[in-house]
């Protein structure tokens, strides 16, 4: 499905939110060629992982302004700061450093963690 040219892409993410359809915008062509440009300009890397020296296949692209809450921004791949500085809003992660963004899952050593219990995995 194509970002409709006939409203605003606010109105478009608002009125598909609230159909429980806010998957379509994700399967959109235009969220998938910029999704497609962030992951390659960043090598295919999770961003949070590197921050921290270590490598992870990014998965997902993570909007900093939650597209549920700012919809005039689902698109948006940079921002201007006051101080004339340029920012990237969208952000390459892995699945546990997504989760962690959205406060799903704690990241960090303790996901990697075995398991242990009457089997031991190693």
């Amino acid at each position: 499905m194509r970002v409709p040219l006939d409203r605003p892409l606010a109105s478009w993410i608002r009125e598909l939110e609230a159909e429980g359809r806010l998957y379509l915008f994700y399967k959109s062509p235009e969220w998938r060629a910029l999704r497609d440009q962030v992951m390659a300009d960043h090598h295919w890397e999770c961003e949070r992982c590197a921050a921290r020296g270590e490598y992870a296949r990014a998965d997902t692209v993570h909007h900093e302004y939650e597209v549920k809450r700012r919809p005039w921004m689902a698109l948006i791949r940079y921002v201007d700061e006051p101080d004339g500085t340029r920012r990237e809003v969208l952000h390459p992660l892995c699945g546990d450093c997504h989760n962690e963004a959205h406060g799903r899952r704690m990241a960090g050593p303790a996901r990697r963690r075995p398991q242990v219990n009457e089997e031991r995995w190693d």
